[in-house]
């Protein structure tokens, strides 16, 4: 398991700099509302996470099958969920810059979903 986490935190990180890359250009470039650049994000990086995570982080571990896929995506909802949050709370709520948001969507959200892929999705 602990080669999981790392393969998870290095894939992590790939699949965050996209979400991150996607949201900002739309958030910068197009002034679109921040939700619907969190969306981009998130169609984004929920295609590239499955490949690399049932592909490299999960390797060994479970089965891929179309009910493995189904359970990524209703896994990754959550993250969806969060970073909406996040986005709301600091930009809108607390009317902090947009950067600000970056914070809990690279360092809390992730490892909130870890344990979903490890054990629900990748079983």
């Amino acid at each position: 398991m602990f080669w999981q986490v790392v393969r998870y935190g290095v894939n992590g990180c790939i699949v965050t700099s996209l979400y991150s890359l996607v949201l900002v250009s739309l958030d910068s470039w197009t002034h679109l509302p921040l939700q619907l650049c969190n969306f981009a994000g998130y169609l984004a990086a929920l295609s590239l996470g499955y490949f690399l995570h049932s592909k490299v982080t999960f390797r060994n571990h479970g089965t891929r099958d179309r009910s493995s896929q189904m359970r990524f995506v209703l896994a990754s909802l959550p993250s969806l969920a969060l970073n909406a949050f996040w986005a709301w709370l600091l930009t809108d709520a607390l009317k902090l810059p947009h950067w600000t948001l970056y914070v809990p969507i690279w360092c809390i959200t992730p490892a909130m979903i870890f344990a979903l892929n490890r054990w629900w999705v990748f079983k």
